[in-house]
């Protein structure tokens, strides 16, 4: 993760800003004194939450990986599955 000066932050602060969004990066702000903070677009910050709240049900993840590995032609096809839910 890129990282600057909360000084150069300050003096930068438009074209910083859309670097982070542009570029779906992260930016560390250093203080001089004090804590320093994170920059991140809307839609990343979005993502994480996304995958925060996802991580909260135990097996998700590793299902998903799973399903990943499996070949197409190893599944069921979508007309076979009865009770389909639609959103």
């Amino acid at each position: 993760m890129p990282e600057i000066s909360a000084m150069q932050f300050s003096r930068n602060l438009d074209s910083e800003i859309e670097r982070c969004i542009s570029n779906h990066e992260a930016l560390k702000v250093r203080r001089e004194k004090g804590e320093g903070f994170v920059v991140i677009g809307e839609s990343d910050w979005n993502s994480i939450e996304e995958t925060l709240y996802l991580n909260q049900f135990p097996g998700l993840i590793a299902s998903i990986r799973e399903a990943a590995e499996e070949s197409l032609s190893e599944g069921t096809p979508l007309e076979d599955i009865e009770n389909v839910v639609t959103l």
